[in-house]
């Protein structure tokens, strides 16, 4: 076995109405109006080797596959208001 470590960093400018809300689970999730966003990772995957191809995670079974395989997952979120 082998470990693969993917970092991911996503820069969202959203409305000033959503705001960061500690959910009842303890995790820091973005408010949306009355629901509750949290991010996570989703495989995407193709059959094609094209710079237009098509990326889904409509494989069930090689998304669960992929996923079984996480051991460890950290969101860390904050918002950064600009003057």
């Amino acid at each position: 076995m082998k470990t693969l470590t993917v970092r991911l960093t996503a820069e969202l400018q959203v409305p000033d109405d959503w705001t960061l809300a500690e959910h009842a689970s303890g995790v820091s999730v973005l408010k949306i109006g009355d629901q509750f966003v949290d991010f996570d990772i989703t495989p995407l995957a193709t059959l094609e080797d094209d710079p237009e191809a098509m990326w889904t995670d409509d494989d069930q079974a090689l998304t669960a596959r992929v996923l079984d395989c996480v051991t460890e997952l950290d969101t860390d979120i904050e918002i950064a208001y600009q003057q």
